[in-house]
């Protein structure tokens, strides 16, 4: 299987596993009774132990990495906890989808600064962008009552989020995918224990707390963890950013299962636009193949013409000795 391919099913795969956090996290937040710190500094220590055990249990897995790539990690695993934090926030305030859809418009973010830093960003991808958006204001549906603050931080969270994909993008990309999973996890659980005695005291996490922990740890930390930092080495930064937006379309059907939430017509219009964006990521990798087989054949075109051209007294004589040349 070609690498854009795997690129395009690790990062479905990481959408489908990450879509079902909001319902989950609201759940613990409400039935469970739980704390952001008190769901999240568990989470991180098991799906960091759990990527672990997966590295020693494969011989040909590597834990340590150099100290760039430690500091990196570091780094990312910073900014990811606080978008998780103010995510989880968030959804104390507003619906879980609401709170998704909005974070959701982090590739704008990501891309502005990709372009920032001088990568290149095609006029279809930019096209993309603007479907997603229009499909994310679209299915937000900002007609009614709106909690202000609730979406001012699930845009917070998108911002810290944007920026943890650049850091992901332009510094963990060298390392494996899974070693640079278990770094930037285990930092995200040891800063969220350290944070923990600010939060308000709670009680100990019921059941229903630990269940949303379980999960969350397995199938949005372990697994998606693993799959968005394999498909950022795959495709690039910008273009699983782009990739992304179809997490916020398969968490409304979370949220309307298990929490209830129903979508308006103007809602499955906007869902429709999302798809399309992301529909469209086949078209943008068969652009970039035309344009390298152009390129490439430009390339040979140059190569036949000089040959041609080339004096004859440039020419290696077929009466000389080869090994002299």
């Amino acid at each position: 299987m070609r690498a854009h391919n795997r690129g395009f099913l690790v990062v479905f795969l990481a959408s489908a596993c990450l879509s079902t956090l909001p319902a989950a996290v609201k759940i613990g937040l409400t039935v469970g009774s739980a704390g952001p710190l008190q769901l999240l500094a568990p989470r991180m220590i098991l799906g960091s132990g759990l990527i672990g055990l997966y590295l020693l249990l494969r011989r040909s897995g590597v834990i340590l990495i150099d100290r760039r790539g430690r500091s990196s990690a570091a780094l990312a695993g910073a900014l990811n906890l606080m978008s998780l934090l103010f995510f989880y926030w968030s959804l104390g305030r507003i619906d879980a989808g609401i709170g998704m859809l909005v974070f959701a418009t982090y590739p704008a973010l990501l891309l502005g600064v990709l372009a920032l830093c001088g990568e290149t960003i095609a006029r279809l991808d930019w096209i993309r962008l603007g479907m997603a958006l229009l499909g994310i204001a679209l299915v937000s549906d900002l007609t009614g009552d709106v909690d202000l603050l609730g979406i001012l931080l699930a845009a917070t969270c998108a911002i810290f989020y944007a920026l943890y994909m650049f850091v992901i993008h332009a510094r963990l990309v060298a390392y494996p995918a899974t070693s640079a999973a278990f770094w930037v996890t285990g930092t995200m659980g040891i800063l969220a224990y350290v944070l923990l005695p600010l939060e308000a005291p709670r009680e100990a996490l019921s059941s229903v707390g630990w269940g949303v922990v379980l999960w969350s740890a397995i199938i949005g930390t372990a697994i998606a963890r693993v799959a968005t930092i394999q498909g950022v080495r795959l495709l690039g930064g910008g273009q699983t950013a782009l990739l992304m937006p179809i997490e916020a379309v398969m968490s409304l059907g979370w949220v309307a299962l298990l929490l209830g939430e129903r979508l308006s017509p103007t809602q499955w219009l906007g869902a429709g636009t999302i798809i399309g964006a992301v529909a469209l990521a086949p078209a943008r990798r068969i652009q970039l193949d035309r344009r390298a087989r152009h390129h490439t054949a430009s390339g040979a075109g140059a190569a036949t013409e000089t040959a041609r051209h080339r004096p004859r007294s440039a020419e290696p004589s077929r009466l000389q000795d080869p090994g002299t040349h």
